[in-house]
């Protein structure tokens, strides 16, 4: 067999469906091999990037499902592979497993800087869970297969395999047979501890029982382990409030009694204030990113923390910890949620006071949706997410690109589904969401799904309709276009004196870019329009765009300053 073939066996292997990318010369052998074969359905990217944020939502979109699938992409080397980065980089801040396979110049060329080469792998390493070069086609079926179980196992990530073209289009009789199910490679030194320490959970639950004003965190961690069930059940049975970091959102329904909505710079003002009162943090899944903690020196206070983390370099990284638990966060959730030790304790005098939180800014919040204006005339991007929210009864899956209406679509959408919050977070990618919402949409195509984009990150992977429009995806784009960065203009409304450098934006004509990709289009500038637009971009059987014109003045409260703590929070625009 040819290596062209090894690689399209090994993916096969392992159920690969789909294949997101964009040929070129270098991995013009894997393109042509997978041609003949027809095994795969390939969805062309208009750009790299927009392939590996396709790939990223096929791998998210599925845990949970019966048949979790790997997002995979391809590009040829130099700069197709380069273009790869931005979303390999995403993905490894966010722990989202995913293979990307770029060709390369032909071993005799490498390192003469021949056309369109590039050092792939000393670019990827530091990005990367791993990064592979096979220099012979005997190892290229065994690589692929090492670099999934890798991508998949402990903490998700990314892998890279950089293919030489010449390894490609070698033979070999060497016959393998590798059992996707039971194949584990010999790495030493990757350690994985899945299963909790019993001590340290004895440890955990007496630590729980004594507290009496606890607070727990639920991170990425308990998405990606499909255990929000048993987190809403030990949270029941302990009866502990529960405050979500960016992607932890969806683990549980936002509206349950528990919930305290989202956490950090932009969570809500009864998250903020319980994390700052607390005496007990029972963290699972997250890593105490600073968009959570504010300043380190600030943070905790006198609270112990119990931190379950499936990746050991994260545990005592950001926050001491008082008990720490390495484990798969599933496995301790499940061991937790049927603890019989376990007290369920009233504190009432605890959650009084997350009452008095709750009320703080709930009135002036509630009227200015209500209003749905800005100072400034049009539309706010409060009213239209509580609308869309209110519409899909919380049930639909919402994927978001970065900014302002980020952060309003955390704190105004209504959550109802497992898994269905998908966003860039940790690098905080602008124009991540049309093309991530491509691969959702094709990894749950049972489901509706909504790409929702300001103006500024919808222009950077604008291209991603041509992939829409050629094969049919069925996904609701909604464009909140202010005429600005939004969150850039926010921080220079509150700490910039107004000045608003390089923020202005003059757009394009949208519907007629949508007209050109054959998306029907709605553009909504009155609020007794929001709600007919949503339900007509709703009904309709297959892409379809509403622009809706917003108001640039809007800003998304509370808001923890830069350098600041949770009780530096600013709640109001007067503060």
């Amino acid at each position: 067999m040819k290596g062209t073939e090894l690689v399209l066996k090994a993916l096969k292997d392992k159920g690969v469906k789909y294949i997101f990318g964009y040929t070129g010369g270098a991995i013009m052998p894997i393109f042509d091999e997978m041609e003949k074969q027809k095994c795969f359905e390939f969805i062309m990217s208009r750009h790299e990037q927009g392939a590996a944020f396709m790939a990223q939502g096929i791998s998210r979109a599925s845990v949970g499902t019966p048949h979790p699938r790997t997002g995979v992409c391809m590009a040829t080397s130099g700069p197709g592979a380069m273009n790869l980065v931005t979303a390999i980089a995403d993905a490894v801040m966010d722990s989202v497993p995913l293979l990307a396979i770029t060709g390369q110049v032909a071993t005799g060329v490498i390192a003469t800087d021949a056309f369109q080469e590039s050092d792939v792998v000393g670019v990827m390493m530091p990005i990367t869970k791993q990064t592979y070069m096979p220099l012979s086609v005997d190892k290229i079926e065994e690589t692929i297969h090492e670099a999934l179980y890798v991508a998949w196992t402990g903490r998700g990530g990314p892998v890279v395999v950089d293919i030489p073209k010449d390894i490609q289009l070698l033979e070999t009789d060497a016959s393998y047979q590798f059992n996707p199910e039971t194949y584990k490679p010999d790495l030493p030194g990757f350690l994985y501890s899945p299963s909790p320490d019993r001590d340290r959970i004895r440890e955990a639950v007496a630590l729980i029982n004594k507290s009496e004003r606890p607070i727990i965190l639920c991170g990425h961690g308990v998405i990606t382990s499909n255990a929000g069930q048993n987190l809403q059940t030990f949270a029941e049975k302990a009866h502990i409030p529960v405050a979500f970091t960016l992607h932890g959102l969806s683990a549980t329904p936002m509206d349950h009694p528990l919930s305290l909505g989202m956490v950090g710079m932009h969570g809500t003002v009864q998250a903020n204030r319980t994390l700052l009162n607390t005496d007990l943090i029972i963290s699972f899944g997250m890593r105490f990113d600073d968009r959570v903690t504010g300043n380190l020196d600030l943070f905790g206070g006198n609270a112990k923390v119990i931190h379950v983390e499936i990746d050991p370099s994260e545990i005592d990284k950001n926050v001491k910890t008082s008990i720490a638990i390495n484990a798969d966060t599933g496995e301790a959730l499940n061991i937790l949620a049927n603890d019989h030790e376990l007290i369920n304790k009233p504190r009432r005098l605890w959650f009084e006071q997350i009452d008095v939180y709750r009320s703080e800014i709930a009135e002036a919040t509630q009227k200015e949706i209500d209003t749905g204006i800005g100072t400034e005339g049009e539309l706010l991007m409060k009213t239209i997410v509580t609308r869309l929210s209110d519409i899909t009864g919380g049930q639909d899956i919402i994927v978001s690109d970065v900014g302002q209406h980020q952060m309003i679509l955390a704190r105004y959408y209504n959550f109802q589904t497992p898994n269905s919050w998908f966003t860039s977070g940790g690098a905080g990618t602008m124009g991540c969401s049309l093309p991530m919402a491509v691969g959702v949409k094709l990894a749950r195509p049972d489901e509706r799904v909504w790409s929702i984009s300001g103006d500024g990150g919808f222009q950077m992977n604008i291209q991603e309709l041509g992939a829409i429009m050629e094969h049919q995806v069925d996904v609701k784009i909604i464009l909140m276009n202010n005429g600005y960065l939004g969150m850039v203009r926010q921080w220079q409304t509150l700490f910039y004196d107004g000045r608003y450098a390089g923020t202005p934006m003059k757009n394009p004509d949208f519907g007629a870019i949508a007209g050109a990709y054959g998306i029907p289009y709605l553009k909504v500038a009155a609020l007794d329009q929001i709600e007919p637009a949503l339900k007509t971009a709703a009904e309709h059987p297959g892409a379809f765009m509403v622009e809706f014109l917003c108001d640039p003045s809007e800003i998304i409260l509370p808001m923890v300053p830069a350098g600041g703590g949770l009780a530096d929070m600013i709640v109001s625009r007067r503060t």
